[in-house]
C-alpha cells in the first residue's frame, strides 16, 4: 500500500494582489502590491517547486530560486470576469528524495470569517490545476493524479523518479455553471485565504 504525503502551501490574497505560496522558504513574502503571503515550510522535503521560465513567468521566486508566489498578470490580477484564464505549465515539480513518486494529486480550502461557505466553496471549485493544456479534477487524492495526466517524457511510465521533474499551471474558471462553481469574479482578496494541498503517493518503506 503506497504511503500519502501532503505539503501545505498557504495562498494569501489570491491573485488579485499575488500569491500561491510555495516551497523551499518560511516566513513572509511580499509580493510587488505590499500584501502579505505567508510560505508554509511542514519540514518535507521531498518535493521543490521552481519557475519553468528563465526569467520566471507569472512567478515570484525567493533568494534560492524556489517558487515563493504565483502571481498571474501581475499587481493587476490577471484575470477576465466571466471568464476561463489559464497560466499553462509555470511551475516545475521535481522530485528531490531518493524514492520514485508514485502520485501527485491537488485540492483548494478557502477559508474566510466573513464569506459564506457557498461562497467558499465556489472559490474551490473555481481553480483548477494544469498540465500541457490539459486540466486537472483537483478535489484531493480522488481527483486526478498529474503523473497519469501529464504526457512529458519524465513521467511516461507513471512514475516521478528521484531528480525528475513535471511542470504544471493554474485555471481560473469564472464562468458560472450553475454547479458548485457560481462566481462571475473572485471576492475581494482582503476576505478569504486559500491553501493548496499537493497530496503526494510515495512506495511503502
Amino acid at each position: 500500500m503506497p504511503t500519502r504525503r501532503q505539503t501545505l502551501f498557504a495562498l494569501g490574497n489570491l491573485f488579485i494582489a499575488g500569491g500561491i505560496a510555495g516551497s523551499g522558504a518560511t516566513g513572509v513574502v511580499q509580493s510587488s502590491s505590499g500584501s502579505s503571503f505567508r510560505v508554509v515550510d511542514t519540514g518535507d522535503n521531498d518535493i521543490e517547486l521552481t519557475p519553468v521560465n528563465d526569467p520566471p513567468v507569472h512567478v515570484q521566486t525567493d533568494a534560492d530560486g524556489f517558487v515563493s508566489a504565483i502571481t498571474p498578470g501581475g499587481v493587476d490580477g490577471g484575470l477576465n470576469t466571466r471568464a476561463v484564464t489559464r497560466f499553462e505549465d509555470i511551475v516545475l515539480l521535481t522530485n528531490v528524495a531518493t524514492a520514485d513518486l508514485l502520485g501527485v494529486y491537488f485540492s483548494f480550502e478557502a477559508t474566510s470569517d466573513v464569506l459564506s461557505a457557498a461562497t467558499l466553496n465556489a472559490v474551490e471549485a473555481s481553480l483548477q490545476v494544469t498540465t500541457a493544456g490539459k486540466t486537472l479534477d483537483s478535489t484531493g487524492t480522488t481527483g486526478d493524479n498529474l503523473l497519469s495526466v501529464s504526457p512529458v517524457d519524465a513521467v511516461a511510465d507513471g512514475v516521478l523518479e528521484p531528480g525528475e521533474a513535471v511542470p504544471f499551471g493554474l485555471q481560473v474558471d469564472l464562468v458560472p455553471s450553475g454547479d458548485a462553481q457560481t462566481l462571475e469574479d473572485l471576492p475581494h482578496s482582503d476576505d478569504y485565504d486559500v491553501t493548496l494541498r499537493i497530496h503526494t503517493e510515495w512506495p511503502d518503506n
